[in-house]
């Protein structure tokens, strides 16, 4: 049995928990999850059917007919432009109960069904996909391994890039050039090249500013290979630091080591940010740290689960989070490190390993 069939039962066994009929995975990242193809029709519906019972259905336009490929326990359905694509998938689909969607499904399709299936009632899909991507499996954890290792192995280069009089899209450039060679299919997000006071703007776009000596530069970036994604984040300082850099550096270093062994199965997900932010706090910097400690990742940059000071979910062997606490004095200078970690049995490993001392270029 595939990991993706085997994906698809996991999916049957919670909604035979919940009592629903159906869910149905749309988004490109929900329909890779179930297939292993990578697949953007845009305005075109894409959609894997999972019932309660029985077979699994992919629905797809013909256009992707030679792109998809899975066992014969799935039943492949294939529409052509001029017919009704969500007529379709209707049609997989009981008149009564309750049917998950896929959250980022677009409304109109969505809209449509219900006008179809006027006596079905429809749920957000996270009790069903939300909760199988939140535990990445050993496939993915050693595909997000791979990832962070590019990670490393970029940042180190990018560092030994850098110079004076370089602005930020420069660095930022050279950063998709390296990625590039690499192989990764796309970057996960634009890069963040934060010099002087822009280091003070967690999500500062990079810009013509130019580095100067002095400078405290955030770097964070990341690239997506074999769908899945890395995030990361370090910050160098060009020439010598302040006494102030130095400190607020420690601080942040201190607060993302600590928050990172605090990271094991049946832990709030709110200790972890609690963990860093006392430790921010009681430096007198706590109203610098504007962010959250963390989040998911996987084959999004974004996903659940979300490691936010009032979550109270409770930490589980192989979710994926990054662990990046900052302080940004607004005007002067941000700090930022960030590292991906996997929650294994009875802590955490971190999947990316360049170092967290302080970089002086």
């Amino acid at each position: 049995m595939s990991i993706y069939v085997q994906r698809m039962k996991k999916a049957q066994a919670i909604l035979e928990k919940n009592g629903w009929e159906a869910v149905i995975a749309s988004s490109p990242a929900n329909f890779f999850y179930f297939t292993g193809t990578w697949l953007d029709s845009h305005e075109r519906l894409q959609a894997v059917v999972i019932p309660r019972t029985g077979s699994a259905s992919i629905i797809v336009h013909e256009m992707s007919r030679e792109e998809i490929s899975l066992p014969d326990e799935v039943q492949l359905i294939f529409w052509k432009d001029g017919e009704s694509a969500v007529k379709t998938l209707a049609g997989l689909l009981p008149e009564h109960g309750v049917v998950a969607v896929d959250n980022q499904w677009p409304s109109e399709k969505l809209i449509d069904l219900m006008s179809i299936r006027k006596h079905l009632s429809f749920v957000k899909s996270t009790p069903v996909i939300g909760a199988l991507r939140l535990k990445k499996d050993k496939t993915e954890i050693e595909l997000l391994r791979k990832s962070g290792e590019i990670a490393d192995r970029v940042m180190e280069k990018i560092i030994s890039f850098v110079k004076p009089g370089m602005t930020e899209k420069q660095v930022a450039d050279e950063l998709k050039r390296l990625f590039q060679i690499e192989g990764v299919e796309r970057l996960s997000f634009q890069p963040i090249i934060g010099a002087g006071a822009n280091g003070a703007i967690p999500h500062h776009q990079s810009d013509d500013t130019r580095l100067a000596e002095g400078d405290m530069v955030v770097i964070d970036m990341g690239g997506i290979k074999d769908h899945y994604c890395s995030d990361m984040t370090r910050t160098i300082v060009i020439g010598e630091p302040t006494e102030e850099m130095v400190k607020v550096y420690e601080i942040v270093r201190k607060a993302q080591d600590e928050a990172v062994k605090a990271i094991k199965p049946g832990v709030p997900m709110k200790l972890i940010d609690l963990v860093a932010r006392s430790i921010i706090s009681e430096a007198g910097y706590g109203e610098f740290f504007t962010h959250r400690i963390g989040h998911g990742l996987g084959i999004e940059v974004h996903e659940e689960p979300y490691l936010t000071s009032n979550n109270e979910q409770l930490l589980e062997e192989g979710m994926v989070v990054s662990v990046e606490p900052g302080i940004y004095l607004n005007g002067k200078f941000g700090v930022r490190i960030e590292d991906i970690v996997v929650v294994t049995e009875n802590g955490a490993e971190r999947l990316n390993h360049f170092p967290r001392e302080l970089v002086r270029v």
